[in-house]
C-alpha cells in the first residue's frame, strides 16, 4: 500500500517529466515570446511555475510568504534558459526534502490559508498533503499553457 507521501512523491515526478519534455523543446531565443500581447511569455510560465512552488513550500515549511519580486530574485536571471532550468531543479529538491521530513499525520494536519487562495478549494483549511497536491496541479496548468505555446509556434511537442 502506498503512502500518502509516496503518492505526494510520484505526482510531483510525474509533472516534473511533463515539464521537462517541454524545456527540451525550449531555446533562449524563445523565452521572451508569448503567443499574443498580455499572456505570459515562455519565461513568465516558467517564473509562474517555480515561484508559486518556492512560495508555497516557504509558506508551509516556515509560516511566512514569500512576494513575486523576491520569488524573482531568488529565482535570478529571469532570461536565461539554464538558470530556469536549475531554478526548477533547485526549488523541487527543496520541496522534495521537505515533504520527506513530514510524518503522514503532518500531511494530515489541517493548515490555514488567508485571503482565498485557489488551492484552499474555498476552505479556511485544508490538509497540509493538499498544497502539494496543488503545487503539481499548477505545474501541469502551466505545463499545459507552455505545449500549447510550442503548438503555436509550429513546434510538436509530443515528438
Amino acid at each position: 500500500m502506498h503512502t500518502r507521501q509516496t503518492l505526494l512523491e510520484a505526482r510531483l515526478a510525474t509533472v516534473r517529466r511533463d515539464l521537462h519534455e517541454v524545456m527540451d523543446r525550449l531555446t533562449p531565443e524563445m523565452l521572451g515570446w508569448a503567443p499574443a500581447s498580455g499572456m505570459r511569455t515562455i519565461s513568465g510560465q516558467l517564473v509562474e511555475i517555480v515561484a508559486t512552488e518556492m512560495q508555497l513550500t516557504t509558506l508551509l515549511r516556515e509560516d511566512r510568504f514569500i512576494d513575486d519580486p523576491t520569488a524573482a530574485a531568488i529565482i535570478g536571471d529571469l532570461d536565461d534558459l539554464d538558470n530556469l532550468r536549475r531554478a526548477t531543479e533547485s526549488v523541487r529538491a527543496d520541496t522534495l526534502a521537505y515533504l520527506a521530513s513530514l510524518s503522514e499525520a503532518d500531511l494530515a494536519d489541517e493548515v490555514e490559508f488567508q485571503g482565498g487562495w485557489f488551492g484552499s478549494l474555498g476552505l479556511p483549511t485544508i490538509p497540509r498533503a493538499e498544497v502539494f497536491v496543488s503545487i503539481a496541479d499548477h505545474e501541469w496548468y502551466h505545463v499545459g499553457q507552455l505545449t500549447s505555446y510550442l503548438w503555436a509556434r509550429g513546434i510538436d511537442p509530443y515528438q
